[in-house]
């Protein structure tokens, strides 16, 4: 099956989002000031100390939400219906099932849908991990956290886009490599995001 650029795009960003709520769900409830202060400042968030920040999360009006972001992820696992196997959407489905009559589910099944995506073919799990990658090192920059895992994983990847047809990434992702900062990774990210409307 040829993977089209939308549902390449839509695999990226369900990536992108499961990789956001799985690291908040690793760092739930905020319990000191500064950990939360520092996820606030780094995402341009509301919050003002721990409990601020443990209500914003669980407030599902609030777009940072564990429930908004899941939803996000939902409407992207629905958009690919005809391109994961039938067995794979159908387990999707469930889950999502679950996690929406109870949102305290979320984070359990935020990992239990990455395994099933893990387990698609090798174009889906390359936009898959392509979108969990570029999710990883924004919030690791953001945060000042180690890059240094992340960017070899992303190097992994961008061998396996050039594969694909995608040689022109190689450029901007040779000016991150070499100067990993927020303005290379933006110029990278706006350079992917550009691919998938001309590319796939």
């Amino acid at each position: 099956m040829i993977l089209l650029n939308s549902n390449a795009e839509h695999i990226f960003w369900l990536g992108r989002y499961l990789a956001r709520t799985q690291y908040l769900c690793s760092i739930f409830p905020f319990q000191d000031v500064d950990t939360a202060l520092n996820y606030a400042h780094a995402f341009c968030l509301p919050a003002f100390d721990a409990d601020s920040m443990n209500e914003l999360v669980l407030n599902a009006e609030q777009p940072a939400s564990f429930s908004s972001q899941f939803q996000y992820a939902q409407s992207n696992i629905q958009d690919l219906r005809g391109v994961l196997s039938a067995k794979s959407y159908a387990e999707l489905s469930r889950l999502i099932r679950n996690a929406s009559d109870n949102p305290g589910y979320i984070c359990d099944v935020v990992t239990d849908c990455q395994d099933v995506l893990e387990s698609e073919s090798e174009d889906v799990f390359l936009f898959f991990s392509l979108g969990q990658a570029i999710e990883q090192l924004d919030r690791q920059l953001r945060m000042q956290q180690d890059i240094q895992h992340t960017l070899a994983k992303i190097e992994h990847i961008v061998m396996a886009l050039v594969q694909f047809g995608w040689e022109s990434v190689q450029e901007a992702w040779l000016a991150l490599k070499q100067q990993p900062n927020s303005q290379n990774f933006y110029h990278f990210s706006d350079h992917i995001q550009n691919m998938f409307e001309v590319a796939v």
